[in-house]
């Protein structure tokens, strides 16, 4: 029997937030940042993030970082009808080049992510995390699986092919 691929696709751009109860294919493109990709197998509702950095500094931009971004992902999940019991996570990317930076974002937004999935009791099924590969992701969230492709160097195209909902 073969399965109908999702129709419905979204690029998720740094510092937003997306869910939904319908099958779709979520793009993004992360350096340093990171996604929290969850799924609820059962309901088949699931939500992907792109967080820039581990911990809130101000009130400005609160989806960027990670306390904040992956316990209002997982509120908007439940709005929608997720159980917490069922959700599982992927967490992807927080790459690091010396090139760019001397200080290792990526990683220490990936440790607090593992720290608030981990109070949450989310297990987390994939860890594509670290090194010194960007990342294009994408998450069938009908399937709840992941396709990551790496690059030294992420190129302008890599940003392109997945349109944002505009919602204005």
């Amino acid at each position: 029997m073969q399965t109908k691929e999702p129709e419905l696709n979204y690029f998720l751009e740094p510092g937003s937030i997306f869910t939904c109860w319908q099958p779709y294919r979520i793009a993004t493109v992360l350096g340093s940042c990171v996604s929290v990709c969850l799924s609820d197998p059962v309901s088949k509702i699931s939500g992907m993030n792109n967080i820039a950095l581990p911990r809130q500094k101000g009130e400005k931009n609160l989806t960027r970082f990670a306390n904040y971004s992956i316990p209002q992902l997982l509120e908007m999940m439940f709005e929608l009808g997720a159980d917490k019991k069922n959700i599982e996570a992927h967490i992807i990317g927080g790459s690091f080049s010396k090139k760019y930076s001397t200080r290792d974002i990526g990683k220490e937004t990936v440790q607090e992510a593992k720290k608030i999935l981990k109070k949450y009791k989310i297990p987390v099924i994939n860890d594509d995390t670290g090194g010194e590969f960007g990342r294009k992701v994408l998450f069938d969230t009908d399937k709840g699986e992941i396709i990551v492709y790496k690059s030294r160097d992420l190129r302008e195209k890599d940003w392109h092919g997945y349109k944002s909902i505009d919602y204005r």
